[in-house]
């Protein structure tokens, strides 16, 4: 076996060891059912593991974070890429995992993209030429994408010193070509609450590619994103993101490492002996209450020097700019309700009548902000809500996974669990923060689907009719 089966062999083994996921991971997980089938096989009948079974179980994984080993999922992504480094990408998936591109393209011409994309006979060769499975729904481009819109608003012009509030919002390759609605949404919600908003130059956060292995094109662009935020947080912004996988990507994933770095090392005083790194620790307000506040720890380096590297994914990038943007980037319903809980929120809402389903995206409850959006909603005059509280219900969308050829059936088949309980609530719309998500609803359901965001500002707007 190569370095790419080597590495996936040694997830088997650490995950069938393990075994917690055998039963939590069965319904909203294709990786962890067909790992266990493999394993059991091999115990059973002495038949192992073959190398293009290995190399199908890496491609199963769409790192929505739900199972609880971190290493897990990154040793995937790595064996994904070595897969990638050796044998190549197909030509298709360069085309679907680049989705700024695509959107840049059909948005160019978008009466001309929508005919075509949606005509039944040149819809299907278009999927056919690039892997798209017969049966998913197209979205439709709308007549002026959110780039072009925040130009015509000088929304590229720097905000002015003295604002209390600043941000800098980044919106998200899907939110910017397909749903436009939903940046300028936020951009109506924020700038009704006094904030000025800075929208900076900016393209993919790297996630879609990530997925595919593609390492060349994520490093490209993350390289570019941090660097273009980090300038953006040292002129005193905020950066704020509607998206959920943006903000875990960027908050979360890219910042991998980068406390163990020598640069930082440096900087917070760690030496040959030491290693010094932060950790949220809960203290009292006072009010009474408990915050969360930073502080440093300081570790032995002969015990954990071996381990704590920054020598993940991206750690080819300023690991002091990656620090620099995962410690100012929040997600925007964090960030309106921090407005709120300080007293800062305009609450004078209109009333938007109707009862919702509200879906949190896997990518939100890894950022460990809870779910801020139903707290906001709630006060909405006339909206009656229900929430998915249990994080085992996911839609199948897995970002483009759930546009290729052979990944629709079982994404229709992953998100299959969570639109049957839907339909039983009965909503008069859905409610997502995740614009894969709205997708995947769009494909499954009849329902309207909206961004938080978009009711809150059409709540505003009521208020003032």
């Amino acid at each position: 076996m190569d370095k790419a089966e080597r590495l996936m062999r040694k997830v088997v083994d650490a995950c069938t060891d393990c075994d917690c996921c055998r039963y939590i991971m069965d319904t909203s997980c294709l990786f962890f059912p067909e790992i266990y089938k493999l394993w059991d096989r091999e115990k059973e009948t002495g038949e192992e593991i073959t190398p293009s079974e290995l190399r199908h179980l890496a491609d199963l994984c769409n790192y929505c974070a739900l199972c609880p080993c971190p290493d897990i999922r990154d040793d995937i992504i790595n064996a994904k890429t070595l897969f990638i480094d050796r044998d190549g990408l197909a030509p298709y998936i360069r085309t679907l995992e680049d989705v700024e591109r695509v959107g840049k393209l059909c948005g160019a011409i978008p009466r001309l993209s929508n005919f075509f994309l949606q005509n039944k006979r040149t819809g299907r060769l278009i999927k056919k030429a690039v892997g798209i499975n017969p049966k998913r729904k197209l979205p439709v481009f709308p007549k002026e994408n959110f780039p072009s819109w925040a130009k015509r608003m000088a929304l590229h012009e720097k905000a002015p010193l003295e604002n209390k509030r600043k941000v800098a919002y980044f919106a998200g390759c899907t939110a910017r070509y397909l749903f436009p609605n939903v940046p300028k949404a936020a951009i109506d919600v924020l700038k009704r609450n006094r904030v000025a908003v800075y929208y900076p130059e900016q393209n993919c956060c790297g996630m879609p590619s990530m997925l595919e292995g593609d390492r060349k094109l994520t490093l490209t662009f993350a390289e570019r994103t941090v660097s273009y935020l980090a300038e953006v947080v040292a002129d005193g912004y905020d950066v704020v993101c509607s998206c959920p996988t943006c903000g875990y990507m960027l908050k979360n994933v890219l910042r991998e490492g980068a406390y163990y770095s020598k640069a930082y090392q440096n900087l917070v005083g760690g030496d040959e002996r030491h290693i010094i790194i932060p950790e949220t620790v809960k203290a009292e307000d006072t009010s009474g209450g408990s915050v969360k506040e930073k502080s440093l720890r300081t570790l032995d380096k002969s015990i954990y020097g071996k381990i704590l590297k920054d020598d993940g994914y991206f750690s080819s990038i300023d690991p002091l700019k990656r620090i620099r943007v995962a410690e100012n980037i929040y997600d925007l319903g964090e960030y309106l309700l921090d407005m709120h809980r300080n007293g800062e929120l305009d609450t004078l809402l209109g009333p938007v009548p109707g009862k919702t389903v509200y879906y949190p995206p896997c990518h939100l409850r890894e950022q460990g902000i809870g779910m801020p959006y139903p707290e906001l909603l709630a006060l909405i005059p006339e909206i009656s809500m229900d929430n998915f509280q249990s994080t085992f219900y996911c839609c199948g969308i897995a970002g483009i996974m759930g546009f290729k050829k052979d990944f629709h059936k079982a994404s229709i088949q992953m998100g299959s669990r969570l639109t049957a309980k839907i339909k039983r609530l009965a909503p008069d719309f859905l409610t997502t923060d995740c614009l894969s998500c709205r997708l995947q609803f769009n494909q499954m359901t009849a329902y309207t689907v909206h961004h938080p965001i978009e009711i809150i500002s059409k709540s505003y707007n009521n208020g003032l009719a």
